[in-house]
């Protein structure tokens, strides 16, 4: 069996011709193309498809796209978006290059064009990287090497196909950002997941805050006070009443502090002159007019 290899660039897997210029194009009829079944995006953007249409609509379809023969027709390799756009256009057909690709190919071409040429989203991005681990028996170092991107990054989004499907859909809306999702995912409960998810939406939730939850198990801490024995209880009583004032003793196995409040700089300097166990000294309240 021959060695899938992974290391072609994208101009490789694209042509060898060098240039667009260099091979023949042809115009397809739309009605003829259609989209790849290797297609990495599942959303399209609809405000920008409209403007790709208006401007398809007003200079043609400047850059012809890339389809090879499939089924009845042709499918799309590279330039789904333009497609999709020139139907919008009502454009009837389109300039096009065909080419002869493998599925492993297309597979490879198309989530690397989608990756350099426009933004997706991580729900489809991982959903790619899964097809490359399994379709092509790649391991994660291996995708990372062909995308140029680190092993862990792989790795880390391949884990956010972990979370529920309506997480999943939140992030393909742009309701949640990478971040958040990658947040959510340290939370093993699928429950909490979505509990926190929902949150994020309702408040608006930061990257920063959302790790903060995750890491509490999506709940904020609780500071929890230990309680005080009797003879803690008793020692502040009788601090109480030795100082006039109130104190407040936290201990822990013979370890702690305590906490004595005063209300004005009179009240500081009296404490003071008890611990001093002499005249009055230098404190906080005003020193006397000469």
């Amino acid at each position: 069996m021959a060695e899938r290899k992974l290391g072609r660039g994208l101009e490789a897997l694209l042509g060898q011709a060098g240039s667009v210029d260099d091979e023949q194009v042809i115009a397809l009829p739309l009605d003829q193309v259609e989209g790849g079944p290797f297609q990495p995006r599942q959303e399209f953007d609809a405000r920008e498809l409209d403007e790709l249409a208006a401007s398809i609509r007003a200079n043609g379809v400047l850059q012809p796209v890339i389809v090879r023969a499939g089924g009845a027709g042709y499918e799309v390799v590279a330039g789904e978006r333009r497609v999709r756009a020139a139907r919008l256009a009502d454009l009837t057909e389109i300039p096009a290059i065909v080419r002869r690709y493998s599925d492993d190919e297309v597979l490879v071409l198309s989530l690397v064009e989608n990756i350099q040429r426009t933004d997706l989203n991580a729900i489809d991005k991982a959903q790619a990287f899964r097809r490359l681990s399994t379709h092509l028996g790649a391991t994660h170092q291996e995708i990372a090497e062909r995308l140029g991107v680190d092993r862990t990054s792989v790795t880390h989004m391949l884990r956010l196909l972990e979370l529920p499907a309506d997480i999943q859909d939140l992030v393909r809306g742009c309701r949640l950002s990478t971040g958040h999702a990658k947040a959510l995912v340290t939370l093993e409960n699928p429950r909490a997941q979505l509990e926190l998810a929902a949150r994020i939406v309702r408040e608006e939730l930061s990257v920063r805050a959302t790790e903060a939850l995750a890491q509490s198990g999506g709940k904020p801490k609780r500071r929890i006070n230990p309680r005080k024995t009797a003879q803690v209880m008793a020692l502040e009583t009788e601090l109480r009443r030795l100082l006039g004032t109130k104190v407040h003793i936290q201990d822990r196995r013979g370890k702690g502090k305590i906490q004595i409040d005063y209300f004005s700089p009179a009240e500081f300097d009296r404490l003071l002159e008890l611990f001093r166990g002499v005249e009055p000294g230098f404190g906080l309240a005003e020193p006397p007019a000469n």
